[in-house]
């Protein structure tokens, strides 16, 4: 059985680095769709309710001030009936991810540490997932 997971990420690149890392782990295992912002990933998730695992990056569009556009996600999604039970992981440059993820009860991954250690990615995503590379 495929996982699905929905990738909210603005930047080009950094979305291209972590469907590389899926694809290279997880190629036939793991269907990522991608998005460019969290209104779109609402609009998304409006239709498509059966995604297993939520990225999301805080710095995205602006229109949600003071919040970051990736709380504002993570916010309706934990709000929103079937949502509310989603795996939803923060991955982010933001310096207080830790802080916000802390806050919104879920987890992190910093984008200085995907690209040192991208090993640390693969591993959040097999426990969101419960999978296993073998």
């Amino acid at each position: 059985m495929n996982k699905k997971i929905l990738i909210a990420e603005d930047t080009p690149q950094w979305q291209a680095f972590q469907i590389e890392l899926i694809n290279q782990h997880y190629k036939d295992k793991i269907h990522c769709t991608i998005c460019n912002c969290a209104k779109e990933a609402v609009e998304i998730l409006r239709t498509n309710k059966d995604f297993d695992l939520i990225v999301t990056d805080l710095q995205m569009e602006t229109d949600f001030h003071p919040d970051f556009a990736g709380e504002w996600l993570i916010k309706q999604l934990q709000n929103t009936t079937p949502y509310n039970n989603n795996q939803i992981v923060i991955v982010s440059a933001t310096y207080n991810i830790g802080f916000i993820a802390h806050r919104l009860g879920v987890d992190y991954l910093s984008k200085r540490v995907l690209i040192n250690y991208p090993e640390a990615y693969i591993s959040l995503i097999e426990e969101k997932l419960k999978l296993n590379n073998n």
